[in-house]
């Protein structure tokens, strides 16, 4: 972008610059003194005139008059702040003294001119305002872009929505130098709804707050529009805090909106400007992108498990015995897991896991699935395949590969004599572990053609009994912490 010597840009987009004094002839010479450069020159007689004007219009500089006949040029100065923080305020004065000169640098103006001035002064002062107000929206703008690239980056390679939610709102927050970041979510059977928040609390305070971002992004999504809340008239106050300037972003994808992205100012008393709303559409549609990959994924994993159960049904079909075998095995290892304190990524693979542990099966004869006495030492053999053979029907699917563990390992033995693999203690994969727990269970409390299924009390004695020996004696000592608590009581009316 090119500037000339008195600093207006060329070939970019013109200032306008609203010109303050209660003397109509000062107004008019500097009217004249800027006609000729790349200025939107407005013009107002007095302070109310000026307060219309910067309240309807866009400024981006402003030349006044120090003393006007209803107000004062810092009236003019702090008007303008407020609806437009990045605008650059300039004052005159016909009776310069050090304490005024002081007073208006510190209030936040420019610069200061002094009666009568020459017409170079005035370009060369307007120049250097409108130069700093590009290079300051530059700097903006290329840090939004280093931010925005930051997150993009992240999103190849992040599959939480929670993480990636979580950098918008640390982005929000450092980029727009805001105290809370909040991103709400909109639902066609609760409504509105609180996602994920930075900076909010739990006392009054902040409960208004949140109130306030929710009733913001109610009006942001009725209008579809995005909002700046300026105005000090709705400010909320809660004994020195105060809600300063607020920001509220609609985020959509195929049409539909899916919340909202707001960032408030509770310290920082410098209120938002509408270029930095412009930034902070941009960082909402990176959440509504996130937000609809996640659904997209979700979705997937959706179809995914359907799959799975229904492949676990395949098995289970062939053998009337162990009908709801596998969904009992899950329900009894997620009752251990959370006596582990297993995370909710956990969790969710064990689900998948303990549904395909016995896939395998599907490779074993129903002369021997289904036979009602003790395997021949041949089939006994055969059977013990299945782990093998289950491992190798998922392991070249991505989305399956954390049943891998679950599938292979959960026949193995704490003392070393299981199988496929004969492991033994900790080098027995923990999914491995925990299963064999929850599949011994099921297998003792279940019927089978050749004898009746026993008490869960008995089952939870049989574990402990041979802890230490078949089984890991952590997971054995989960399972009687859940039994003790009534967590495995529900399988077992």
């Amino acid at each position: 972008m090119v500037t000339d010597l008195a600093g207006s840009t060329r070939l970019g987009r013109m200032n306008n610059v609203l010109v303050v004094d209660d003397e109509p002839n000062v107004v008019a010479v500097v009217q004249e003194m800027l006609s000729s450069e790349n200025y939107n020159i407005i013009t107002a007689y007095s302070l109310a005139e000026a307060k219309s004007i910067i309240r309807r219009q866009n400024i981006n500089l402003v030349l006044t008059d120090l003393l006007l006949g209803d107000g004062s040029g810092i009236d003019v100065l702090q008007e303008a702040h407020q609806f437009h923080p990045d605008s650059q305020v300039i004052l005159m004065t016909g009776r310069p003294t050090i304490q005024n000169a002081v007073e208006v640098i510190k209030r936040g103006a420019y610069d200061y001119l002094v009666k009568p001035f020459a017409l170079e002064t005035v370009k060369m002062t307007l120049g250097r305002a409108a130069e700093k107000i590009r290079l300051e929206q530059e700097n903006i703008k290329l840090r939004e872009l280093m931010s925005f690239y930051q997150i993009s980056e992240a999103m190849g390679s992040i599959i939480e929505l929670d993480q990636l939610l979580n950098l918008i709102l640390k982005t929000a927050i450092k980029e727009y130098e805001s105290d809370v970041a909040a991103i709400f979510y909109t639902d066609e059977e609760i409504g509105l709804y609180l996602k994920s928040s930075i900076g909010l609390g739990d006392d009054e305070f902040y409960r208004m707050l949140t109130d306030h971002c929710y009733e913001i992004s109610l009006q942001s999504i009725s209008s579809s529009s995005a909002l700046v809340i300026n105005d000090p008239d709705i400010d909320f106050t809660w004994w020195e805090r105060s809600i300063k300037s607020t920001m509220c972003q609609p985020f959509q994808a195929k049409g539909k909106i899916l919340g909202t992205l707001v960032v408030v100012r509770t310290q920082n008393t410098h209120p938002f400007s509408h270029g930095q709303l412009a930034g902070l559409s941009l960082l909402s549609s990176k959440a509504a992108t996130a937000v609809e990959n996640s659904n997209l994924y979700e979705d997937l994993k959706k179809t995914y498990i359907a799959t799975v159960e229904a492949l676990a049904n395949a098995v289970e079909a062939r053998d009337s015995y162990t009908r709801g075998h596998t969904e009992r095995v899950y329900l009894l290892a997620c009752a251990i897991a959370e006596e582990l304190e297993w995370s909710k990524k956990q969790l969710g693979d064990l689900k998948i896991g303990a549904l395909l542990h016995d896939i395998g099966k599907i490779g074993v004869p129903d002369s021997i699935l289904n036979k009602p006495g003790p395997l021949t030492p041949e089939e006994a053999e055969i059977m013990k395949n299945h782990p093998t053979t289950g491992a190798k029907m998922v392991e070249s699917i991505e989305f399956l590969r954390p049943a891998l563990p679950y599938i292979l390992y959960h026949h193995e033995r704490h003392d070393g004599t299981g199988y496929p693999l004969g492991l033994a203690g900790e080098s027995i994969p923990l999914p491995g572990r925990l299963l064999a727990v929850g599949d011994t269970m099921d297998a003792i409390t279940s019927d089978r053609p050749y004898r009746k299924g026993r008490a869960l009390e008995l089952a939870v004695e049989e574990i402990m009994r041979n802890s230490g020996t078949q089984f890991n004696p952590v997971v054995a000592d989960a399972c009687l912490s859940a039994y003790n608590k009534g967590k495995l009581n529900f399988l077992f009316p």
